[in-house]
């Protein structure tokens, strides 16, 4: 790896650091939404709103190419997915955290992310190159739901 990937790697891996701290946040600022407007679903609804206007100030501000419609019917519908787990997404992290609290939730999201990224990989799901799951990756995930157990315990 030549030092301008390295170092593109070191800062994805620092972005997406700072976005994990950011979920506690989020979880929060929604659920308080979601309370004050009655409902996780209007909150949702609120912050996917907000989120498409900062979105369409990105790709205005950064000169995107808006795809044709065509190119986005030519999408298979499966890829479309994202979309509603985006939204399952913020709606877990608007109700969830004043149910089991908020460290169970991140902790169990983890969790959740971690083996079905593992299976994806195994089986090459969604064009993710194959990675066999071995012992020391269920090693990993066995480490993991422990943890899950001992943060929710104590």
């Amino acid at each position: 790896m030549n030092s301008n990937n390295r170092m593109s790697a070191i800062l994805y891996v620092i972005l997406t650091l700072l976005v994990g701290f950011c979920f506690p946040i989020m979880a929060s600022s929604n659920g308080i939404l979601g309370r004050s407007l009655g409902s996780p679903f209007v909150a949702t609804l609120a912050v996917f709103q907000l989120g498409s206007l900062l979105l369409i100030a990105l790709i205005i501000g950064t000169k995107e190419t808006i795809p044709s419609w065509q190119q986005f019917h030519e999408i298979d519908w499966k890829v479309w997915a994202g979309g509603c787990i985006v939204i399952l997404n913020l709606i877990t992290f608007t109700v969830a955290p004043s149910k089991i609290g908020i460290a169970n939730m991140i902790v169990i999201f983890v969790a959740g992310q971690i083996i079905s990224s593992v299976i994806a990989e195994h089986f090459g799901l969604l064009r993710f190159p194959i990675h066999s799951i071995s012992w020391q990756r269920v090693l990993g995930i066995l480490l993991l739901v422990l943890g899950v157990i001992l943060v929710k315990k104590y």
